[in-house]
């Protein structure tokens, strides 16, 4: 009797959370409504949990700090997921994945019973793992975004400053580049200074705002020298000239930089595989040679 009380839990358990959405859908419909008017598209995975993640996170987003507000937000930002998760719905992704990790843990103790004390640690570290899953898929995407920024951020830039010397004002050469440029985080970012600048917001602080997602020393340096040319009145023609060709350098020393590091990357791939491969191949022939001279006779 006792071999049939897991499978039962894990049956239930997973029954309830498979019908908690579906018993939300329609509760969740009209802030669906609302949200779709700026909400990105989830993946394919949280689709489903959507109601659940809207109607978690409203009842847990009262009682979250301001500071932990600030910081998970902060990483959302980075990530360009601040139009797809708010810092609530991130920590709701947190808890279903640990109730995920646990419920694939019991299948595979009670179910799968193993025994072997290897595959047991293996399958507690699930838990864990999967609690810390989301934060590193996160992680991941601010380093790829960030480093897809630096990569078409020089574009941008001299096409903004063909802009500026072709007689446009700031906001309509940035119009200009970022019609100019594909799908991407560069595009994204500027295309909501542009929404922020025709909403009222100053110059200046939508350039802040830029800056602290994008979280680029790049980046930094230019909203700082794009709002100090604004203050004093200097040429933002020649400022921005000056802030192209910098990136420009600073992206060859970067692929400089890369180049000198692929002999040393390489280095362990051809002591690893190449070499003993290449040690048998010069090897095996004298080996054969000894044995037929009777060379090994005398072990």
């Amino acid at each position: 009797m006792d071999a049939y009380i897991a499978p039962i839990l894990i049956a239930f358990a997973c029954s309830v959370v498979l019908a908690i959405p579906v018993a939300l859908r329609r509760r969740a419909a009209q802030p669906e409504e609302r949200d779709a008017a700026w909400r990105d598209r989830l993946p394919l995975a949280l689709r489903a949990l959507r109601p659940l993640l809207r109607w978690y996170a409203s009842s847990i987003d009262e009682e979250l700090p301001s500071s932990k507000r600030e910081v998970i937000q902060t990483q959302l930002n980075a990530a360009g997921a601040s139009y797809l998760l708010t810092p609530a719905e991130l920590i709701v992704v947190r808890r279903v994945a640990v109730v995920v990790g646990l419920m694939l843990a019991l299948y595979l103790v009670f179910i799968m019973e193993l025994q072997d004390p290897l595959y047991l640690a293996m399958t507690g570290s699930l838990v864990p793992f999967a609690y810390l899953y989301p934060d590193v898929c996160l992680r991941d995407s601010v380093k790829r975004r960030q480093a897809r920024f630096e990569k078409e951020f020089p574009f941008f830039l001299d096409v903004l400053v063909l802009g500026i010397k072709a007689g446009l004002t700031f906001s309509s050469a940035i119009e200009q580049s970022t019609d100019q440029l594909r799908d991407g985080p560069v595009k994204e970012e500027f295309s909501r200074y542009l929404r922020e600048v025709r909403t009222g917001v100053t110059r200046r602080a939508a350039l802040d705002r830029l800056a602290d997602r994008v979280r680029l020393p790049a980046v930094t340096n230019f909203t700082a020298s794009v709002s100090q040319a604004e203050e004093t009145g200097g040429s933002l023609g020649e400022v921005l000239a000056d802030q192209a060709r910098q990136r420009r350098q600073e992206r060859f020393l970067r692929a400089e930089k890369l180049a000198n590091q692929a002999p040393v990357k390489m280095l362990f791939p051809l002591i690893a595989l190449l070499f003993p491969i290449t040690f048998i191949i010069i090897g095996f022939p004298i080996v054969i040679q000894l044995i037929d001279a009777g060379a090994f006779e005398i072990f």
